[in-house]
C-alpha cells in the first residue's frame, strides 16, 4: 500500500466507510494483538478494548 493508498484509505474510514474502516483493522491487526498479550498470554478483553477505544476516536484524527 502506498502512502496516498493509506491516505484515501484513513480518510474514508474517518468520514463512515466501513470497508476502509475493516481494511485499516486487517493491516493494524498484528500490531493490536502484539500488545494485547499479558504474562504471555492473549487477553482478548484488552484486544476488545483495544480496537473499541480506536473505534471510538477515528472521528478525531486529522489528515
Amino acid at each position: 500500500m502506498t502512502k496516498d493508498d493509506f491516505r484515501q484509505v484513513l480518510s474514508d474510514a474517518i468520514n463512515g466507510n466501513e470497508d476502509a474502516l475493516a481494511t485499516l483493522f486487517e493491516l493494524y491487526m498484528p500490531l493490536i494483538n502484539r500488545y494485547s498479550y499479558v504474562d504471555g498470554m492473549l487477553d482478548e478483553d484488552l484486544r476488545q478494548y483495544i480496537l473499541l477505544h480506536i473505534f471510538e476516536k477515528f472521528g478525531q484524527f486529522e489528515i
